[in-house]
């Protein structure tokens, strides 16, 4: 799985979560101490697989980056969970995983964040919108024509959000205030929107863009800078 990524671009993989038991088993064998610990306080054994997969499909993306067994990378947290590279500061990735689905983006010489998450129809995201979110997300997730739809925006938002978040190594209550869509009151799909934070909490400028995910979900990307990079993917992970 070796690959060159240029510096000005980002390559994202689609990872599906639920595998094989054998497929699970191998995966956890190149987990390192504290991973394989976090899985294990997962409350259910569905959730522990698939956090298996996700971390391992991680593992085995960044050893073929690098080039180097994936046993032998030595993943650390950052204050707020960000994830980094020990002994190599150009390749920067992020991982998400909701349900049976999970993304990884990996860039070199910027910070990068991804987010998948679920629809979940039902949820008080209108009321949540308007008390956290500036007033024209709050009025987008308004204007959606039903449940589903708003919804639909809300996560759109929500997404885009963590995405910022998570590239910037920030906690999450700094970004719910973010606008991170060109045009608020459209529900017109953007390319990529520069995100800047007003408040100053996140510093510097994100190119973020929504990414193409299966029915039932949304994602989005979040890269360092206000030029947006060259998106190779998603590509799919379906041999482990």
């Amino acid at each position: 799985m070796t690959d060159d990524i240029d510096a000005p671009g980002v390559r994202v993989w689609t990872v599906p979560l639920d595998r094989p038991p054998a497929t699970v088993a191998a995966l956890s064998r190149i987990l390192s101490e504290p991973e394989a610990e976090r899985g294990d306080r997962c409350r259910f054994e569905n959730d522990r697989r698939r956090f298996i997969v996700a971390h391992g499909a991680l593992r085995l993306i960044l050893a073929g980056c690098l080039d180097v067994p994936p046993e032998e990378l030595r993943l650390e947290r950052g204050r707020h969970g960000k994830p980094w590279l020990a002994g190599s500061s150009d390749l920067g990735f992020s991982l998400s995983h909701s349900g049976e689905h999970a993304l990884v983006a990996v860039s070199r010489q910027r910070e990068v964040g991804v987010d998948v998450d679920r629809l979940r129809p039902g949820l008080p995201v209108q009321s949540f919108a308007e008390r956290f979110f500036p007033a024209s997300d709050a009025r987008f997730v308004a204007a959606a024509a039903g449940p589903t739809e708003r919804a639909e925006r809300f996560l759109r938002l929500w997404t885009r959000k963590e995405a910022v978040v998570k590239a910037a190594g920030a906690r999450l209550a700094q970004g719910l205030g973010l606008k991170v869509l060109r045009d608020a009151e459209s529900d017109a799909e953007s390319d990529a929107d520069v995100v800047r934070d007003p408040s100053g909490q996140i510093p510097g400028a994100w190119s973020v863009r929504d990414l193409p995910v299966p029915n039932g979900c949304r994602a989005a990307l979040a890269v360092a800078g206000a030029v947006a990079p060259r998106i190779s993917g998603p590509h799919s992970v379906d041999e482990l």
